[in-house]
């Protein structure tokens, strides 16, 4: 199997991918790969040299998870790099939209101190006050937190 072939099956996996948490913390470990290789380019000649993403075509069946996170962190090709990340990106919006439509303003909410994952106490009270791919939650201390719908659960007896 090729490496557009291996990054096709990864990309139907992400694309698949319920878990957000390791969906961040993927695209948290490929962008400083990524930055190196657009300094790099930047570098030897401009931005208009960076390639554009690569356009990969559907794959028969996805990857499992090792394979598609292998994937990832092996491909050479930059623009299929960003093909992977685009995915990635893509599919973390979707689930972000997905939590935060379940969370509507008004809702009675706990949130993590740090809006960053994998998700650590101590989570704190508060409730929605805007939604969107990005939450903002007024806490019960006063403070307004900002961060992804995902990482918001609902309040226990709310």
């Amino acid at each position: 199997m090729n490496e557009r072939e291996r990054t096709a099956r990864a990309i139907a996996y992400f694309e698949r991918c319920e878990d957000v948490g390791l969906l961040h913390q993927l695209l948290d470990q490929a962008a400083p790969r990524i930055k190196r290789i657009v300094a790099e380019y930047i570098r030897r000649g401009s931005e208009d040299d960076i390639p554009a993403p690569a356009e990969v075509g559907p794959a028969r069946e996805p990857a499992a998870e090792e394979e598609a996170i292998q994937t990832l962190e092996r491909v050479r090709d930059f623009s299929l790099l960003q093909a992977l990340t685009r995915a990635i990106g893509r599919r973390i919006e979707t689930l972000e939209i997905v939590a935060s439509a379940s969370l509507p303003e008004g809702t009675r909410v706990e949130v993590p101190r740090e809006p960053r994952f994998p998700a650590q106490g101590p989570f704190l009270p508060g409730t929605v006050q805007q939604t969107g791919t990005s939450l903002v939650v007024l806490l019960d201390n006063g403070e307004i937190w900002r961060g992804p719908a995902s990482l918001a659960r609902p309040k226990p007896n709310a």
